[in-house]
């Protein structure tokens, strides 16, 4: 496991910028939740969202407390809601990941992502 501390693990701002946007698709009254994680899968491998390496350890010991404790998120480092964010999208199925990444948890995780765009 690298060093994820590092800011070549950070992808680049108008990166973060666009996948901290979907927060607004997540307020609308006709929200296909489903639709939404297969946009922002799409989106966030194809803007550079992924880091070339494996986080699942990080996973198992941190990003995990993340999902289970939402709480957290509120004060989380970028370096830590990108990664995160990455690792659950690596998920093939989408009903595993609707599971893993509920609205509510992806919700605080992307509002948490506004705070570090460029406005």
């Amino acid at each position: 496991m690298q060093d994820i501390h590092s800011l070549n693990h950070l992808p680049s701002q108008s990166a973060i910028d666009l996948i901290a946007n979907y927060e607004c698709e997540l307020e609308t009254d006709y929200l296909d939740y489903m639709l939404l994680l297969i946009k922002l899968k799409k989106d966030i491998h194809s803007l550079g969202f992924t880091p070339e390496d494996d986080y699942q350890i990080w996973m198992l010991r941190i990003g995990n407390d993340y999902l289970t404790t939402p709480k957290l998120i509120t004060h989380a480092p970028l370096y830590s809601i990108c990664i995160l964010l990455s690792e659950v999208f690596k998920e093939d199925k989408l009903d595993k990941l609707k599971e893993k990444l509920p609205a509510t948890i992806l919700k605080q995780l992307l509002t948490r992502l506004n705070e570090f765009k460029l406005h």
